[in-house]
């Protein structure tokens, strides 16, 4: 069956697409254009593996179906290092007699994505990691808010037979994405509190958090296409109507021309700011939330999965000046 994975992704992506990100992290026509450049080297790749006589190319096949069926993180973190033992070097064999230019493909991929960071893998597999700048708040109004937070709001998107399992509590968020064969789903969490302005006019509140963050992806491709994406920033609200999200920390995985796209990582005391513009009169009510948000999504012969977790949010401090 062939299938259109430009305008399934332009379909997909656009049902889940955020509210805001300000993070400098790719636009949908540039992982289009991405997809263009690796789907011709992938056919390289399964047509060298699809000749394989032995079974082992049949087994990776139902080792991978296996780990997709998990739901315990912990389950599909000891799988995975099961099928690199397995099957690692069968498939770097593989790769290898696909003859794929990997030199020339990072090339080609540096100038789709620009002045945007990121690193290219031994299978074709991309990684990108934005941060952004922590800045010292000005102070005049000022309040800072500790462990229990009081607002807690939770939100899943789910397109197809993708699932997100997403959990808040009054300390910390739970957001996990899971992608099957044509679906994606993305999930979002949001903790903090209310504060309410006793004086003055302000145009610009600041928040600052905070916080102890953990994730892990798996993006899985046997010829196809997956994605995933967490994210990790501040929400802020005020009683005058505004309501927005600013991201301060993303990852992106893109699935490989063939095996599994792995990030990683923790990051104990996190420090996330942004600056909230408008105007901000006495009586105002602002709520400001550190926001956790997983993205999985997935169009053909592969699936991808995304946990991200808040283990602790020590401090939310809002500070108003002009």
């Amino acid at each position: 069956m062939k299938i259109n994975l430009l305008s399934a992704a332009i379909v997909a992506v656009a049902y889940l697409l955020p509210v805001h990100c300000e993070a400098q992290t790719p636009t949908q026509a540039q992982l289009d254009a991405i997809e263009k450049i690796l789907a011709p080297q992938r056919q390289k790749v399964l047509a060298v593996l699809e000749a394989d006589k032995t079974g082992q190319f049949a087994q990776y096949k139902a080792d991978v179906d296996n780990i997709q069926k998990q739901a315990d993180p912990a389950k599909v973190k000891s799988l995975v290092a099961a099928l690199e033992a397995k099957h690692l070097a069968f498939i770097r064999k593989a790769y290898a007699d696909a003859k794929i230019n990997n030199a020339q493909l990072k090339q080609e991929v540096a100038k789709v994505l620009g002045k945007i960071q990121f690193t290219l893998g031994e299978f074709a597999d991309i990684q990108i990691e934005f941060n952004s700048p922590v800045v010292a708040p000005p102070v005049k109004f000022d309040v800072t808010m500790n462990c229990p937070f009081e607002v807690q709001d939770v939100n899943e998107n789910n397109n197809g037979i993708g699932a997100c399992y997403t959990t808040a509590n009054d300390c910390g968020m739970n957001v996990q994405a899971i992608s099957e064969i044509a679906s994606g789903c993305r999930g979002k969490a949001d903790v903090g509190g209310k504060a309410e302005l006793n004086f003055g006019t302000f145009s610009k509140m600041t928040v600052a958090t905070q916080t102890d963050i953990a994730y892990d992806m798996y993006v899985f491709s046997v010829g196809g296409y997956a994605q995933a994406n967490l994210k990790y920033g501040i929400r802020f609200r005020s009683s005058n109507g505004l309501d927005k999200e600013v991201m301060t920390k993303e990852l992106v995985a893109l699935a490989p021309a063939i095996w599994v796209n792995i990030v990683h990582g923790e990051s104990a005391n996190f420090l996330s700011t942004a600056t909230f513009t408008g105007s901000f009169p006495a009586g105002t009510t602002v709520t400001a939330q550190a926001h956790t948000e997983a993205f999985a999504l997935d169009l053909a012969l592969g699936f991808s999965l995304a946990y991200v977790y808040t283990t602790n949010i020590d401090s939310i401090r809002i500070t108003g000046s002009n």
